[in-house]
């Protein structure tokens, strides 16, 4: 029987509700739909559809820059490089000013943490060891305890150092489906073990357990910057040649094969927006001045079947005429310089853009339009670039954050 003339939208029910959600075109219109009525309200308060709605739009949570960590304290522990609105894809001009707002409000020097953040001295020293989600992992370097801080409210949580053991390498997790919930995970080593285990602590009990463990003589390589998809996080082993994968699903530990094509480049784990892609491993590089994506699935035997899905154009002619129009015909009499062409660091794939980092400059290209743009000018010889976006989702939509009086 079909419904009265002018029923309510509302009659649809909370899952008809969502499948409508779901296709809308931006994160800044689930908010405003959100905030029509309680039912709307109720309808996108659920962290599944949150996630899902999150893998259907890369380009959600908004960015709001790039953060730049410096090793060498006489230049300063860290410098926040803000994006334009040009540079961010499908914002529109009161979200790119919002969050801008959102970043003039952050303190990314970090001085709410105890002995003043990056420019604390001797043990009020903290290292920066990954960042999520508007999100910062923190090491005291005396104390080894560990913080989690947001540098938009200016919140931190403290957080006990790991169990005995070597750590080798963390990472943070952050839930896109609910803002509130983080996990930490901690690849320790014991003396002399062939073994590396996997140490999880969990936003709401903030307590380690040991939750897995795996063969595998190599350590994580010297500087490896882990990497999240498909609810799991990576970290590149000594030699290139692999990686070791936790999965936060089944708290599992694995050791993937590369494909040789990215044994000696910079890449990035990366979602692809597309739910049945949500169990293949898709990993971005730049390579000969081209983005080239790699799509891994479980061959069945424990190991990896990879394949190229994606090679762009070439983007070096854009890349020197941003850069120094006269590089192009400097090469063509100094066959040389041709050494220092591929000289690409892929920095990560965030809210829909590539970023990477050519020599002291920074870089984005959107994956939709396959624009190139430069991050405002800053020196980043040295630095250590994390892209920064708003923590997903909002207040709003945080399901621990529900009001009870809404329900």
């Amino acid at each position: 029987m079909a419904p009265a003339a002018g029923a309510p939208i509302v009659a649809l029910g909370e899952d008809l509700l969502r499948e409508v959600f779901i296709h809308l075109p931006a994160s800044a219109d689930l908010l405003r739909a959100a905030a029509a009525c309680k039912p709307f309200l109720r309808a996108a308060r659920s962290a599944p559809f949150l996630r899902r709605f999150r893998r259907r739009h890369p380009s959600c949570p908004r960015l709001l820059g790039c953060l730049l960590l410096y090793p060498n304290r006489r230049s300063g522990k860290s410098q926040f490089v803000p994006i334009s609105a040009s540079s961010s894809p499908s914002s529109s001009s009161s979200s790119s000013s919002s969050a801008a707002a959102a970043a003039d409000r952050g303190d990314f020097a970090l001085s709410f943490l105890p002995g003043g953040g990056w420019l604390g001295l001797g043990a009020a020293t903290w290292k920066h060891l990954d960042c999520r989600n508007g999100r910062l992992l923190l090491e005291n370097l005396r104390t080894h305890e560990l913080a989690v801080a947001d540098p938009i409210s200016r919140r931190y949580v403290s957080l006990p150092a790991p169990p005995a053991g070597r750590a080798v390498g963390y990472g943070l997790f952050t839930d896109d489906g609910d803002k509130s919930e983080f996990r930490v995970v901690c690849v320790s080593r014991d003396a002399a073990s062939p073994e590396l285990r996997a140490l999880v602590l969990a936003s709401g009990e903030l307590s380690w357990a040991d939750v897995a463990g795996i063969a595998c003589q190599p350590n994580l390589a010297v500087g490896s910057r882990v990497m999240q998809a498909n609810r799991s996080l990576y970290w590149r082993l000594e030699g290139g040649e692999r990686m070791v994968a936790f999965s936060t699903a089944s708290m599992e530990l694995s050791v993937l094969d590369l494909p040789p094509a990215l044994r000696d480049l910079r890449f990035d784990a990366m979602d692809r927006g597309k739910e049945e892609d949500a169990n293949v491993l898709h990993l971005l590089t730049m390579t000969g001045y081209r983005i080239e994506v790699w799509a891994g699935t479980a061959d069945g035997d424990g190991g990896m079947a990879w394949r190229q899905v994606e090679k762009s154009l070439r983007f070096h002619k854009a890349l020197t005429e941003i850069i120094d129009p006269s590089l192009e015909s400097y090469e063509r009499i100094d066959p040389s310089v041709q050494s220092y062409r591929d000289d690409i660091d892929v920095i990560g794939v965030v809210a829909g853009l590539v970023f990477f980092r050519k020599w002291t400059h920074i870089f984005t290209i959107d994956l939709e339009t396959m624009k190139l743009k430069r991050l405002p000018k800053a020196d980043c010889l040295g630095a250590l670039i994390y892209p920064y976006t708003v923590a997903w989702p909002p207040s709003l939509l945080n399901p621990a954050e529900q009001d009870k009086r809404l329900m």
